[in-house]
Formats: structure tokens, C-alpha cells, sequence
């Protein structure tokens, strides 16, 4: 990898993670969220600084390319990532169907306790 392409790649990562944090301190993007690109964006600051430590965990590993490392290692964070963002989907929907299921009962009850309002059974 040439010096040029390490800064650029540097560069951008920096900018990354800046606005990243960012959108933590304004609320738009919760703190358990970000964590996962923050660690990557670190990650990748700290592979691209020092080229030698992709090579090292690639041979590890067993992989002879360190750019099939990289794939690889991509992959399975893009897997990780959907998974936790399943999950959260997951547990939205069941609490949003709770929600609608409580609002339902208390639509009710109000149109009940309305009905005996207005039909004088209530003193």
C-alpha cells in the first residue's frame, strides 16, 4: 500500500469517526450503535498506520492475501451487524404490538366509562 493511500485512508477514517461521534452528541445516532462502527473505525486506523499488523493476523489465521483478510473480516462484521440490527427490529415490533394492544384496551375502557357517563349509571 502506497503512503498516499495510507493517508487518504487515515483521513477519511478520521473524518468518519469525527462526524460519528458527532452524531452521538446530537441524537441521532444512539451510543450502543455507533460502538460497533467506532471499534471498527479504530480498528481500521490502527491497521492502516501499521500495514505490518494485517500481514501478521492474515499468516495466523492461515490466509496468504491480506486483502481476502480484510473480505473476510468485513463479512463477518456486516453478519454481526445485521444480526443486532434484527434483533432490535425484534424487539421493537413485539413492543410496538404491546403498546398497540394496551392503547386498544384503554380505547375501550374509555368508551365504556363514557357510555356510563352518559347513560347516568355513574353518580
Amino acid at each position: 500500500m502506497t503512503v498516499k493511500l495510507q493517508i487518504l485512508i487515515a483521513v477519511i477514517v478520521v473524518f468518519s469517526l469525527i462526524y460519528l461521534i458527532r452524531m452521538v452528541r446530537a441524537n441521532r445516532l444512539m451510543l450502543r450503535y455507533a460502538l460497533s462502527w467506532l471499534v471498527v473505525g479504530v480498528m481500521v486506523l490502527i491497521m492502516d498506520l501499521f500495514p505490518s499488523i494485517m500481514d501478521r493476523i492474515a499468516r495466523l489465521i492461515g490466509i496468504k492475501c491480506t486483502m481476502n483478510m480484510l473480505f473476510f473480516f468485513g463479512f463477518l462484521f456486516t453478519l454481526g451487524l445485521i444480526f443486532v440490527l434484527t434483533v432490535a427490529i425484534s424487539r421493537n415490533t413485539i413492543r410496538m404490538t404491546e403498546l398497540a394492544q394496551e392503547l386498544a384496551l384503554r380505547d375501550k375502557e374509555n368508551r365504556e366509562l363514557r357510555e356510563m357517563i352518559g347513560d347516568g349509571r355513574l353518580p
